[in-house]
């Protein structure tokens, strides 16, 4: 566990020579400084107007090939939530996260589905997930 200690004094008689002669340990400003970040972290999000746009965009598209969509913006993250068409307690909640080379549509399960820019390659992908979700379910029941 990594924590926090405050920077040690400057040496007695030291001048204050700023950033560059190590002055940011003495609580001068410091430049900024490159972090490894761990490879469990969070994906970096988008501000909210962009995730709005292009989640409103898969949704347009969804909702032309029949897919209930809802739309919710209001949370802290905007969320699409797709629902099994016939099925509506079924669903999905997709939302935009970074990913290697730009903005991609990440299910609640994680997964990073398709780039935002391929939303060709997007649709069929939340579809295929959804009806293994809704295979599962009647398969469980009976068919019922």
């Amino acid at each position: 566990m990594v924590v926090w200690a405050p920077p040690p004094p400057p040496p007695s008689g030291a001048a204050s020579g700023g950033a560059a002669s190590g002055g940011a340990a003495w609580g001068e400003a410091e430049a900024a400084r490159w972090v490894r970040i761990p490879p469990d972290a969070r994906a970096a999000l988008p501000r909210p107007l962009i995730a709005r746009l292009l989640l409103n965009r898969l949704g347009r598209r969804l909702r032309r090939l029949g897919w209930r969509v809802e739309r919710r913006y209001d949370e802290t993250i905007p969320l699409l939530r797709v629902h099994f068409p016939g099925v509506f307690s079924l669903g999905d909640s997709i939302m935009v996260a970074a990913g290697e080379d730009g903005w991609w549509y990440r299910s609640s399960t994680g997964e990073l589905l398709a780039p935002c820019a391929r939303l060709d390659a997007a649709v069929p992908l939340i579809a295929s997930s959804l009806e293994r979700w809704v295979s599962g379910a009647s398969w469980e029941t009976g068919g019922a």
